[in-house]
């Protein structure tokens, strides 16, 4: 059964599940640019298969690839500060120095 990114993520049921989706988009990506890079311009898609579902993509050229890296570490850095939470540490000045 083929899924879109959309659907594989969707599908997911805990903010863990969705960051290890996310992750193994972004890291099938990242191999998808490095073909690319290494000349091998006549692949155009990626697939992923967790054994349970499979996903396989096409892109047209390497700047939607990358446009497609950027924003799905976006929406992966969204879901790290929801299971993190964001704080700021307040410190004196003197105490840099």
């Amino acid at each position: 059964m083929a899924l879109t990114e959309k659907l594989y993520i969707e599908s997911s049921t805990t903010l863990e599940e969705k960051l290890e989706r996310y992750n193994q988009i972004i890291d099938a990506l990242e191999l998808q640019m490095l073909n690319v890079g290494a000349g091998n311009s006549d692949v155009s898609s990626y697939s992923i298969n967790d054994g349970q579902v499979q996903i396989n993509t096409q892109y047209r050229d390497v700047v939607s690839v990358a446009n497609a890296i950027d924003r799905f570490m976006m929406l992966r850095n969204k879901i790290l500060n929801k299971l993190n939470g964001r704080s700021v540490v307040l410190r004196p000045w003197r105490g840099l120095i």
